[in-house]
């Protein structure tokens, strides 16, 4: 025993994991930086230069539009107030705003932003597994190549990472702990998300089937708690959206159609005539995509079915969304990094299929219902993004099981488990 009354044993695996750590964020801090401080930009185009024309036109003349000069909902607010705190701290070109030397600063607090990142997927690997299972999840996401790339862009990929790891780790407590105060923090991390991407609301129920699965109790209360802290955050957005369109607009109005169109074209055979389609309405594509697929499925239902099951399934994961990171670095890294994701991929999907303890049909449950949302929209390799943390755990929790074994054997890693399952 230690002064502290721990047993020294125990005290050491946790300096040592501790350290572990230390290096694991060191590493990923500098593969970040050495990139978006080394890497040659070309003018930023589309999703990146209108959300930063919203930020400018905020900044500016002081109403929230994105792609218009005229106040409207089709984004949600919480990156681009990010850009707006950033660009009044180091400047902008409204002139020019394709090419802006204060883009660097959000590319360097996208590298920090990723590092807490994996921060929170290393203390929710702890909780759900071991320390041992943490720093592996931690490990790949430091050098995971897609998480490294991304922090070059002025997208929502980032800040939402982070916001969405948090989210998930508080979602953890309040499943093992079950406090209040958890709650109430889980319901403004969940609203900070939202406001980053409003497709992950759904995921607000999951802790609270699992609490009622094991405690037949609705926990009214508690629920109490998360609701009211959610508004709270939520509400700044509603007002202004109220005062300004005198409607109740939750999320964000107008911007979902056109994916969800997008994502009736089975296997992009090139079925949707763009040219009538961009002529109508968010809400008139959103119409003519539940037309499409209602034709579809009674045309040829197995290649509709198959399309928004396993079509879109193997778009969101046989390719890395990478643009030119792949170049940057040596050939035999990069070849590395497309066999870990590969690796990632197939033994994350294997480990939580299993569903073999309450940990991994936790973040199963997320990670369907998140890929289930995508799943009805245009599919991307982008949208991969969000749902390779499940798939990290799982790869982790798999690898540390056959290291625990292994440890029995030849003592070579500290194997105290901290939360047994």
């Amino acid at each position: 025993m230690d002064r502290t009354g721990e047993p020294l044993g125990r005290r050491t695996a946790i300096n040592v994991y501790r350290a572990a750590l230390g290096v694991i964020l060191t590493l990923a801090l500098a593969l970040r930086l050495h990139y978006v401080l080394n890497e040659t930009y070309a003018p930023v185009e589309w999703d990146q230069l209108e959300y930063t024309k919203l930020a400018i036109q905020l900044l500016e003349h002081g109403f929230y539009a994105y792609r218009d000069t005229v106040p409207n909902t089709l984004v949600t607010p919480g990156f681009p107030m990010l850009l707006v705190a950033v660009y009044a701290l180091f400047g902008y070109d409204a002139a020019n705003p394709a090419s802006m030397d204060s883009y660097m600063a959000v590319r360097v607090l996208n590298c920090f932003m990723s590092v807490g990142a994996i921060g929170f997927l290393y203390l929710i690997g702890t909780r759900l597994f071991h320390r041992f299972a943490g720093l592996l999840a931690a490990l790949f996401a430091a050098v995971y190549a897609q998480y490294v790339w991304a922090c070059s862009l002025i997208l929502t990929e980032v800040p939402f990472l982070l916001a969405f790891t948090a989210f998930l780790y508080m979602q953890v407590r309040v499943v093992q702990d079950n406090r209040l105060r958890d709650h109430a923090i889980m319901g403004l991390l969940l609203a900070a998300v939202v406001l980053i991407r409003p497709n992950t609301l759904p995921l607000a129920v999951v802790p609270y089937l699992f609490l009622w699965a094991r405690h037949r109790k609705p926990f009214a209360k508690e629920i109490g708690y998360a609701a009211a802290a959610f508004v709270l955050l939520m509400s700044p957005w509603w007002i202004r959206n109220g005062m300004t369109f005198h409607a109740f607009i939750p999320v964000a109005r107008g911007e979902a159609g056109n994916p969800f169109l997008g994502g009736t074209d089975p296997y992009f055979r090139g079925t949707i005539d763009w040219t009538r389609v961009n002529a109508m309405s968010g809400e008139e594509q959103m119409a003519e995509g539940l037309r499409r697929i209602k034709q579809g499925l009674i045309d040829d239902p197995w290649l509709w079915i198959k399309w928004f099951t396993v079509g879109k399934f193997a778009v969101f994961f046989n390719h890395l969304w990478v643009g030119p990171y792949q170049v940057f670095v040596p050939d035999w890294y990069f070849a590395a990094l497309r066999r870990l994701h590969f690796l990632l991929v197939y033994a994350g999907w294997f480990t939580l299929l299993t569903l073999r303890t309450r940990s991994l049909r936790l973040l199963f449950a997320n990670l369907a219902l998140f890929l289930g949302i995508h799943l009805l929209f245009i599919p991307v390799d982008r949208y991969s993004f969000g749902m390779m943390p499940f798939l990290m755990l799982g790869t982790a929790y798999l690898a540390s099981s056959a290291a625990f074994v292994l440890a029995r054997l030849v003592r070579l890693i500290p194997a105290w488990r901290q939360r047994p399952e």
